[in-house]
């Protein structure tokens, strides 16, 4: 959660909602276009040709749909994952971004290429042309060749309109094309759990996008002038991570991109077949240039922007603390904190409110979501003016209850909720108000002062394995294996001298 971001509302909008587990299966969508006609023209539903494969298909969504989902998606992606604070590096990705979507199935779209302040490996789309890589993925690559191969990998699912493609899916599964609810019961989906408004980012693809996509890739990275053989090596690299989502929420590259079968050698088969038939091509690889990019990179979770300790919840920058109670999962995000119980049905929320005063971010809340009040008072709690509500709330999916700080923090206010299903609510009311009572200012210098861990990289000066070259750094057993990883690299191996390597240091 970020000092200084745009005031963030909180909505219990069931509607934001799209359920993976109703879509129809791929059966479904195999029927003519034409049987579909008389009821897609009342409905607004249509079809539309694929630039890709140029078969026509199911679509909802038109091209300025596409673009008009993509803009507010993007405003969603970077209010709530923070856009990484490195105008040159974001730079250097949209430069190699648009040299790889100019060779595209779609040049005249306006692509936006976007580095994320997230630790969790992943890169991902959303219609209308936005791409986005993590800090994370970045620190993973080892040459400009790699990243062009996982770039085109995502505007190849933009061009062949994959995630449009779902997202008409789950539009024409809430219509009622197929039997059964559009919308799931659980509280899971309903609380927030799923990430509201931001679904399109966690619907999985297929064996078979992914497949494409990475035919899509290699084609645009070699057309590119990339040796697109590279792109291959960041899925040997994920194969020996298996990395997990963060405190981020966000999910990770193989929970959104399944890995089809023989992935590796179709890849490197791909990018020799292109080779072959375009004999005399000049395919860069560019490790040097890239990996020189890298050097400060922050790497893993960055504690500036929040950390726990202890079953303490820290934030250096907005000076403030409170409790985190057992075994909940924290999601720390640059617009909010969430907790989730254990058992997932009951959830807290830290987020800015709008209004001035406790009392008008209160009234904003109650009006918007149209909450019954149980109880309200003003406090000054540790030392900060707080509006306190108990409340609860009817929805079609289930009955809420639970308890608010609307909380006055300098020219903020922030507000601190705790809820769960009404029947639930006594078993969580004591876990809420320790947890939610126990905001208060940050003092400890200690806990203040923290700094995150970095990539700095190093030329090496005498030919030698990597795991003395490592060692010569201070980096112990764990340190060396997760380098090695991080640079492709056996422990074994001979390294030249003259190489550029990742290490990470404070």
């Amino acid at each position: 959660m970020e000092q200084n971001r745009r005031s963030a509302e909180i909505s219990f909008n069931h509607e934001d909602f799209i359920a993976r587990d109703f879509l129809p299966g791929p059966q479904f969508f195999k029927i003519s276009c034409w049987l579909l006609a008389a009821f897609l023209t009342i409905t607004g539903f249509s079809c539309a040709v694929n630039p890709v494969t140029q078969k026509r298909e199911l679509m909802l969504l038109s091209r300025s749909d596409e673009i008009a989902l993509g803009q507010q998606t993007d405003a969603e992606v970077t209010s709530t994952y923070g856009v990484y604070p490195d105008s040159s590096l974001n730079q250097y990705i949209a430069t190699v971004g648009k040299k790889i979507a100019a060779v595209s199935h779609l040049p005249d779209l306006e692509f936006h290429f976007q580095v994320l302040d997230s630790p969790v490996v992943n890169a991902f789309a959303v219609p209308g042309g936005y791409v986005y890589l993590t800090r994370g993925i970045l620190a993973y690559l080892n040459d400009e060749a790699e990243l062009a191969g996982v770039i085109g990998h995502e505007i190849g699912h933009i061009t062949a309109r994959h995630s449009a493609r779902m997202y008409s899916q789950a539009q024409v599964a809430q219509a009622g094309l197929v039997l059964g609810a559009a919308l799931s019961k659980t509280f899971r989906q309903f609380a927030g759990l799923a990430q509201a408004g931001l679904t399109v980012l966690f619907l999985s693809f297929s064996r078979e996008h992914e497949r494409q996509a990475d035919n899509l890739g290699v084609l645009y990275a070699s057309k590119a002038g990339y040796d697109a053989s590279r792109m291959s090596n960041m899925f040997i690299t994920l194969q020996k991570l298996n990395p997990q989502s963060g405190r981020d929420g966000l999910p990770t590259w193989l929970s959104t991109h399944p890995d089809p079968p023989d992935r590796i050698e179709a890849i490197k088969k791909a990018a020799a077949e292109w080779q072959q038939a375009n004999p005399g091509a000049r395919l860069a690889v560019n490790r040097n240039e890239y990996l020189a990019r890298l050097d400060g990179l922050v790497f893993g979770e960055d504690p500036r922007q929040g950390y726990v300790r202890d079953s303490v919840f820290y934030h250096p920058q907005m000076v403030f603390q409170f409790p985190v109670p057992a075994s909940w999962k924290v999601n720390n995000t640059a617009s909010r904190v969430q907790m989730i119980s254990p058992k997932e049905d009951a959830a807290m929320l830290l987020t800015l409110a709008p209004g001035q005063s406790p009392d008008e971010a209160a009234e904003t809340f109650v009006s918007k979501n149209k909450v019954n009040v149980v109880s309200s008072d003003s406090q000054t709690i540790n030392g900060f003016l707080t509006r306190r509500l108990q409340f609860t709330l009817q929805t079609e999916e289930g009955n809420l209850a639970g308890l608010a700080h609307f909380i006055k923090k300098e020219d903020r206010v922030l507000m601190f909720l705790g809820y769960t299903e009404s029947s639930l609510f006594n078993n969580y009311a004591r876990i809420f108000s320790g947890t939610l009572g126990g905001f208060k200012p940050l003092t400890d210098q200690a806990r203040i002062n923290v700094t995150p861990e970095k990539i700095k990289i190093i030329k090496v000066a005498r030919t030698d394995t990597l795991a003395n070259i490592l060692r010569g750094y201070g980096h112990d057993d764990a340190g060396q294996k997760e380098l090695a990883v991080m640079n492709a690299i056996e422990l074994a191996d001979k390294v030249p001298a003259g190489t550029l390597l990742k290490t990470i240091a404070k």
